[in-house]
């Protein structure tokens, strides 16, 4: 809990924010959004497309369209969040559709069959619900010769800290119906970042989750090519308050 002077700090810090970086950012904030609303209506096309109606409520209610993807590393700007999301999803269908898919019609693949376009859709884009409400604008100084001057950073305040991808599960199991695939793709996304200490019974669920559905590599693949090969790094000094 944060007491009265720092919460007062903060929404000060916010109103900055607000006002001087934010709207830099609006017309990619909005085109993100309308992009990630569209690939879900386009994929999720079962009975579980009832489920987008909360699934957007919620997502209005939360930081998801405006808030950084990280806080020092790959699209750490506002809608950043949705922006990697989109990118993890576009790079997982290819994967799936081309890489995967092909194998399996060369009979070079062991896995039977690719997947659907809706569980693509439904772990990829909703891989990260983890991250909403977890950054904050933050006041950071830096040097300019000899004067200094404040620039935007990000803060961190872990409201509930049950885990990175077990978050994600959790906010996400209670807006729509998951295969076991998308559980086990969605719950080791991070890969050996989240797989325990050697001889943990979470290194042995990480292996055998591998070996039951190739959609865990699939996305790990995908996150990883994303945040690495297709977003930048913002220089955050460039973003003064």
């Amino acid at each position: 809990m944060i007491d009265g002077i720092e919460q007062q700090r903060r929404e000060n810090i916010k109103a900055r924010y607000e006002q001087h970086i934010l709207p830099k950012f609006q017309n990619y904030i909005e085109k993100n959004k309308a992009e990630f609303k569209s690939i879900c209506e386009q994929y999720v096309t079962s009975e579980r497309k009832a489920s987008l109606g909360k699934i957007f409520d919620y997502l209005e209610k939360t930081d998801f369209y405006t808030a950084p993807s990280s806080t020092m590393f790959h699209l750490n700007c506002p809608g950043g969040l949705c922006k990697h999301s989109i990118n993890v999803f576009k790079t997982a269908k290819a994967l799936n559709d081309k890489l995967l898919a092909e194998d399996i019609e060369s009979k070079e693949s062991i896995v039977a069959q690719k997947f659907s376009d809706e569980t693509i859709a439904v772990a990829a884009l909703f891989h990260d619900l983890c991250k909403i409400g977890m950054y904050y604008p933050e006041e950071k100084f830096t040097k300019d010769g000899k004067n200094w001057i404040k620039y935007l950073g990000w803060g961190i305040d872990d409201q509930l800290p049950m885990g990175h991808a077990e978050k994600s599960l959790y906010r996400l199991s209670c807006l729509i119906r998951l295969t076991t695939d998308e559980i086990l793709a969605i719950r080791w996304h991070m890969g050996m970042f989240d797989m325990g200490e050697k001889g943990s019974s979470l290194r042995t669920s990480f292996y055998q989750a591998l070996d039951q559905s190739a959609l865990v590599i699939l996305l790990q693949c995908a996150d990883n090519y994303a945040s690495r090969c297709l977003e930048q790094t913002y220089d955050l000094t460039t973003f003064t308050l």
